[in-house]
C-alpha cells in the first residue's frame, strides 16, 4: 500500500471514529408514525393511545363512543390528540442517539414505541 494510500485510509477511519463520537451527543426524538394505531371518541373528536385511561373515555352516563384508526386516518377526520395523553408523553417516541437514528434508517431494530406496522411497543 502506498504512502498516500495509508494516508486516505487513516483520515476515513479518524473521521468515522470522530463522526461516531460526536453522535452520541446529538440526540433524534422519534415521532409517532403515521399507520400508528390510535384510539378516537366520537363525541369529542380526540385520539387517544391504545393505553386509555377512563379520564379519556368517560364512565358510566359520561361513557364515550370509542374506535380505532391510524394516526393519518384520525388526522384526516379532524380529530385532535387528547390533553391527557400529550402530556403523559404517549404520543412521543423514544430519544434516540444519531446513530441509533441512522441505523433505524437503515432498516435496523432499535428501541422503539411502535413496530413498522404501526402496532405500540408498550
Amino acid at each position: 500500500m502506498t504512502k498516500n494510500k495509508k494516508i486516505a485510509v487513516i483520515i476515513i477511519l479518524s473521521l468515522i471514529m470522530i463522526g461516531l463520537f460526536v453522535s452520541i451527543f446529538i440526540t433524534v426524538e422519534e415521532t409517532i408514525p403515521d399507520n400508528a394505531i390510535v384510539i378516537v371518541t366520537e363525541e369529542d373528536k380526540l385520539y387517544h393511545s391504545i393505553h386509555v385511561d377512563v379520564i379519556c373515555i368517560g364512565y358510566g352516563d359520561n361513557e364515550k363512543t370509542a374506535a380505532s384508526m391510524t394516526l393519518a386516518e384520525a388526522i384526516n377526520l379532524g380529530y385532535k390528540p387528547h390533553s391527557h395523553d400529550v402530556d403523559l408523553g404517549y404520543f412521543k417516541g423514544s430519544r434516540h442517539f444519531l446513530f441509533h437514528h441512522v441505523l433505524s434508517r437503515l432498516g435496523m431494530d432499535v428501541n422503539s414505541r411502535w413496530d413498522v406496522n404501526g402496532n405500540w411497543l408498550w
